[in-house]
């Protein structure tokens, strides 16, 4: 692939709502937990979630576009508007720029909103906005709506790893030529009880008294998922294209990955053979001469599920048990809890950060390190020491698997 600038980003999260405190919370390890807005709910006790706190969708957008969104999308909006100030475009090409966003839950919350209020009131109940506010497809086309851009259009929904399907999918596109600047993340929400019941029905996450030990990635005592919520966005834009205009580049998208794992629907193949050839693909892509040996860190997907980080760690080791020098290794789940479609484009950010001050992000909450893990899994606090080149992870239920190599700008 040949380089995309990462230009502008934006995010809204549990631990930050702009860039700049949510990167400096991620190396103070710093976690965001609490109990869910359904503690007394019978399965739900002491089960633990990473909430957007203090959110305004008023300080980011019009009230009537606030009116005809589900969160998800005023999440998305609110980390566009932050990712194209950032970036420093102040007009677009209308038809050189694009928009993919990633969403997995999209509006569920204003489905199960729209079905209490029909079964409580009747047709009254429902809102009359209610498609444009559900669909997946609404954040982008909002997005698109505030800058009139006539560009490419798309809604990616591969579960966790949309974000970094996105991101990727963008940054081909612009290889292609299809564009020179697309605005690119993913985003969801995690307060629709039905969602979250169903992920504890299905024994994502496990009730647990101590919420310092809610979520604990790579962990020998790690018991599931913390949900999360948030968005995160980036503007990508050529090489030329950011050059021409002097713009002050992040880093560089080199490589993408992406492939099926094909095992079952919520669990990877077990020894990650599927996981390490898309990590693998990514590399390739990217035409590093040292190949896995380049890689300075990996930014892991790292649910804190005694599953899906087995199958990761050894992914992760089957690349990288040949190499000469230690392997950083780190997940952002410990401090912002699965944030679903956002996840992938937290850790791009958090591979930029650590590439930025020279030190690899730790992995909040975790303590005592699985010992199949061939690799650092930094925790505490950053890791000093050089970073070029991060591998960032996102895997995914209906065996989505996706990766991106980011380098120094």
């Amino acid at each position: 692939m040949e380089p995309v600038a990462i230009t502008g980003l934006g995010v809204i999260s549990s631990i930050g709502q702009d860039v700049s405190t949510f990167c400096d919370n991620l190396m103070a390890a710093k976690a965001a937990v609490g109990p869910t807005p359904w503690n007394n709910e019978e399965g739900m006790e002491n089960v633990w979630i990473s909430l957007v706190d203090g959110f305004e969708p008023l300080d980011w957008m019009e009230e009537r576009v606030a009116a005809g969104t589900d969160p998800f999308a005023q999440y998305l909006i609110a980390a566009a508007v932050q990712a194209v100030e950032a970036s420093g475009i102040d007009e677009f090409d209308p038809f050189r720029t694009g928009v993919v966003m990633g969403t997995c839950q999209s509006g569920a919350e204003s489905l199960c909103e729209a079905q209490q209020g029909y079964d409580e009131r009747g047709i009254e109940g429902v809102p009359r906005k209610l498609q444009i506010m559900a669909w997946p497809n609404m954040a982008a086309g909002q997005i698109s709506l505030r800058w009139g851009l006539h560009g490419p259009l798309l809604t990616v929904s591969t579960a966790c790893a949309s974000s970094v399907d996105a991101m990727g999918v963008a940054a081909r596109m612009i290889n292609a030529g299809q564009a020179d600047v697309i605005i690119a993340g993913g985003g969801d929400r995690a307060r629709s009880l039905i969602a979250t019941l169903s992920a504890g029905l299905y024994g994502m996450y496990t009730r647990q008294p101590d919420p310092a030990l809610a979520c604990l990635p790579f962990d020998i005592k790690r018991n599931g998922i913390m949900g999360g919520e948030g968005a995160g966005v980036v503007i990508l834009e050529s090489a030329e294209h950011a050059a021409k205009r002097g713009a002050h580049v992040h880093g560089y998208i080199r490589g993408y990955g992406q492939m099926a794992d094909a095992t079952h629907p919520s669990s990877p193949e077990p020894n990650g053979k599927y996981e390490a050839m898309t990590m693998q693909m990514a590399i390739k892509d990217a035409g590093l001469p040292g190949g896995a040996a380049d890689v300075d860190g990996v930014v892991a997907h790292g649910t804190a599920t005694t599953i899906g980080d087995t199958a990761e760690i050894r992914a992760i080791n089957s690349l990288h048990r040949e190499r000469d020098t230690t392997l950083r290794v780190a997940s952002v789940k410990g401090h912002v809890g699965h944030t679903v479609s956002a996840a992938g484009a937290m850790n791009l950010m958090a591979a930029l950060r650590s590439m930025e001050i020279d030190a690899f992000v730790p992995t909040a909450g975790t303590t005592e390190v699985d010992p199949e893990a061939e690799f650092e899994v930094v925790t505490r606090q950053p890791s000093e020491g050089p970073v070029n080149v991060v591998q960032v992870n996102g895997f995914g239920f209906g065996g989505q698997n996706a990766s991106l190599i980011v380098t120094r700008a």
